[in-house]
């Protein structure tokens, strides 16, 4: 089956992923223990040192960056002893990947630190603050979200505009 994308279900979406990952974040932050701790620290090294952008094409996404982060988001999250919680966070963030790889790359924007929300993210649950943790984790995901929207913007503009004509 193939999902619909929109802008509404991408605004429902974001708005249940903020509300439930905010939760679980928040649990994980308090509930992880040391082993949490050093999943954590180990998944953003390597998100770090991956390149963003494949490899000679800088409109695509990297694939291991793109499992570098799934995989940092979801060890954000594993602290939290709720399993039930925690697979329907991870099953929302899921749905909003098909969103983020439907666009095109959104690390580069002017004014977007990416490695930096990352960082903070991690900072703010090894400091094992749960509001700040979950307070950098909406501010990320509504950014991602807002960008997507502006690039859906830009794409439907760009459609509309008369083609160029060819002249010989």
């Amino acid at each position: 089956m193939v999902t619909p994308l929109s802008r509404d279900a991408l605004s429902e979406l974001t708005d249940a992923r903020i509300e439930l990952e905010a939760l679980v974040l928040r649990r994980s932050v308090v509930e992880g223990d040391l082993a949490w701790e050093s999943r954590l620290v180990a998944v953003h090294h390597t998100l770090e040192r991956t390149p963003y952008t494949a490899e000679g094409d800088d409109s695509r996404v990297d694939d291991d960056w793109a499992a570098a982060h799934g995989a940092f988001h979801e060890a954000l999250l594993d602290g939290c002893a709720n399993r039930r919680l925690l697979q329907i966070a991870l099953g929302l963030r899921d749905e909003a990947e098909v969103y983020r790889r439907w666009s095109q790359p959104l690390g580069g924007e002017p004014g977007r630190d990416l490695a930096d929300e990352h960082r903070r993210l991690l900072d703010a649950a090894l400091a094992r603050d749960p509001e700040a943790a979950a307070a950098a984790l909406c501010a990320h995901v509504r950014h991602t979200t807002e960008l997507l929207l502006s690039a859906a913007d830009r794409l439907e503009r760009d459609q509309s505009l008369p083609s160029p004509a060819v002249s010989s």
